[in-house]
């Protein structure tokens, strides 16, 4: 502790040195020109004058006896102190990485966790605001495209957490804002700075100290606390030197990690907070820091979700805005690599990624990486090849939804079934009006204006029009807009007029899905398809509480009889997009009631990946007939290609 380095400073001074450094104390350069009263000073021994330096100097009284025995010539005795005080900042320094070493995994045991640095893959952060041309043109790639906007957005706009405190034309920020949306890695990111830090390999000589304050984990119910106390906390030491670590704020970088968890305050600038030592409610400590009044000189580092943004802006004095924007392609390799550790596994669940477009696109999320890398992983334990459990699309889009839905907020899980439709519906009036980008009255007609789930599925963005500006919410990626509009056609209704509504508005779909120029419903009908399979039940079972119609099935039995009975042999993309829905689908009654429709498939001149190869081995091998002939000229099969069709060896094929 502080106060025991001074004291034994002072044990180390002859009397006539005590003397001295009375005298000295009296002349030299206070903060704030305090001094001790002479009356005071003289009669006091060396426990009395460590009191006295603590009481009017505070945070500084370490820094001051340094500079006094210094002027006094004892400078063996001043290294001597400010080589304690550098071990008493080691010791906090050290003592908190035992917390961000490891991180346990959504589905770790008790007990089960793992080295941070042996799964973190860098991620990609730009440093300003994207256009919203550029934003849309982002949300409608999809596959290699998508990687290759991603890479050219972040060519001139990147930047790492190396970078995020660097001076720029304004200056150096006091204040980082990181944003990014559900599972994108923010608090990821804050334990590698936290680890980084704490292992001298970030920040060395910005930061002293770094304190992370979690809003998840926040109790605003506890009495009062001072911002000291909560130091103390953090540091997880009694004897932590408080105040020598608050006696240069200009040092000191508070981490303020998921402000969008934060509901209950920053209503007013009320209740305000300006020492450290003071008492008061937990919300007006962190009020106080986001708003300066309290260590105007510290700096600050809050992750949010892009919904609280213009909250927290409202709260802040010059932030620097930088977004994460997720894994770039090498990003995404390097997770996969870590995480598997064998190169044949991760080269494995590589190639199924690359080989499905639409998972493709959503693994910038480096969530999604984990779940398709954590099912992976459990399946080749028993097999070489990846199984059942991620064979669809649609079920990594669920598996995805269930990992977000189990541990946010659980406010939306009074009412999760009309809680999610009003999302689902939200989807799907986009999709129909080929809409990407909302605006705050389209979620008010949807209801989801205050709703739990907006923050959780949605991106809101602040556009520049003209000399204002205006807010417009997205979902993380098309592909995500399209999972959630097939949903809507799956939930159950309130009433049978409104079923009724809704299986007329499928029809209606299901018309336009065939027709030419309408293949932005594609994915939505897959989706659709997807979903019907029993399997995906349970998602909406235990998750959303709730039952799926019971008439969507046949409906779709129906329209896909209806469209293999017509000539579809020439619309090569369209008969491709029809066999992937009987995949999706996962049901082999769906092939068996179609495929004897399709005795000649001529899939020339495409280009076929391996999902496509496995889409045609499932359709073939449900067929009632077995004279089926796959004519596929100039596909340029390779033997991946065709182990994936292997199943359908019985069959005939032609490839030249």
């Amino acid at each position: 502790m502080m106060k025991d380095l001074l004291v034994d400073a002072l044990e180390r001074l002859e009397e006539r040195d005590i003397k001295m450094f009375k005298s000295k104390l009296r002349d030299v350069a206070v903060p704030q020109g305090n001094k001790i009263p002479r009356g005071r000073l003289e009669n006091a021994d060396r426990l009395d004058l460590v009191e006295l330096l603590v009481e009017f100097y505070e945070e500084k009284a370490a820094t001051l006896m340094i500079a006094v025995l210094e002027g006094m010539g004892c400078k063996k005795n001043a290294s001597n102190l400010t080589k304690g005080m550098d071990v008493l900042k080691h010791r906090v320094r050290h003592r908190r990485p035992v917390q961000c070493k490891n991180i346990e995994e959504r589905n770790s045991l008790c007990g089960e966790s793992m080295p941070l640095n042996s799964c973190y893959a860098e991620l990609l952060m730009i440093k300003k605001h994207q256009p919203q041309k550029q934003k849309e043109h982002e949300l409608l790639a999809t596959g290699r495209m998508h990687l290759e906007i991603l890479r050219t957005n972040s060519h001139h706009l990147s930047t790492d957490i190396e970078d995020l405190f660097d001076p720029d034309e304004s200056g150096i920020p006091k204040t980082v804002v990181l944003q990014g949306p559900a599972g994108i890695g923010k608090s990821t990111t804050v334990q590698k700075i936290m680890l980084d830090w704490a292992d001298g390999q970030l920040y060395p000589d910005s930061f002293d100290y770094v304190f992370c304050i979690r809003c998840r984990e926040l109790n605003f119910t506890e009495k009062a606390i001072s911002l000291a106390e909560l130091i103390v906390e953090q540091c997880q030491d009694r004897d932590a030197p408080v105040e020598e670590i608050l006696a240069y704020p200009e040092k000191l970088l508070f981490i303020i990690d998921g402000f969008d968890e934060l509901s209950r305050f920053l209503e007013s600038e009320g209740n305000l907070c300006e020492k450290p030592n003071l008492k008061v409610p937990l919300e007006s400590i962190l009020n106080s820091l986001l708003r300066k009044i309290l260590l105007p000189e510290s700096f600050l580092l809050i992750t949010t979700r892009p919904g609280s943004l213009e909250r927290l802006q409202d709260c802040l004095k010059c932030p620097r805005f930088t977004e994460i924007v997720g894994f770039s392609e090498k990003g995404r390799r390097e997770f996969f690599f870590k995480f598997f550790k064998e190169e044949k596994k991760a080269n494995i669940a590589l190639r199924f990624i690359e080989n499905t477009v639409t998972v493709s696109t959503i693994c910038f999320i480096p969530m999604v990486c984990w779940i398709i890398c954590s099912v992976i992983k459990i399946e080749l334990e028993t097999e070489d090849e990846i199984a059942g459990t991620l064979d669809t699309t649609t079920k990594v889009f669920l598996q995805f939804s269930h990992i977000l839905l189990k541990h946010d907020n659980p406010r939306w899980r009074t009412s999760p079934q009309n809680e999610f439709r009003k999302l689902c519906s939200l989807a799907r009036d986009g999709i129909t009006q080929q809409k990407i980008l909302f605006e705050e009255q389209d979620l008010k007609e949807h209801c989801l204006d205050v709703s739990p789930l907006k923050d959780l599925f949605l991106e809101k963005r602040a556009f520049r029009t003209g000399l204002g500006r205006r807010s417009l919410y997205s979902f993380f990626h098309l592909c995500f807009q399209e999972f959630f509009a097939a949903m809507w056609y799956i939930l159950p209704a309130e009433s049978t007029e409104e079923m009724d509504h809704i299986m007329g508005d499928l029809h209606r779909i299901l018309v336009l899905w065939e027709k030419p120029n309408n293949q932005h419903f594609a994915l939505t009908v897959c989706f659709i398809f997807g979903l019907t399979n029993e399997k995906t039940h349970i998602f909406f079972e235990q998750t959303l509480q709730s039952k799926t119609s019971d008439l969507v099935k046949p409906l779709l039995l129906q329209k896909a009889e209806e469209v293999a009975a017509k000539e579809l042999d020439q619309q090569h993309n369209f008969l491709l997009n029809f066999f992937h829905c009987l995949f999706e689908s996962q049901e082999p009654e769906f092939a068996k009631c179609v495929m004897h429709h399709f005795q000649i498939i001529d899939l020339s001149f495409n280009t076929l990946s391996v999902l496509d190869c496995k889409v045609l081995a499932f359709c073939l091998q449900n067929s009632t007939i077995e004279d089926h002939s796959l004519i596929l000229n100039t596909c340029r099969l390779k033997s991946h290609h065709i182990k994936a069709l292997q199943p359908t060896t019985k069959k005939t094929y032609k490839d030249q």
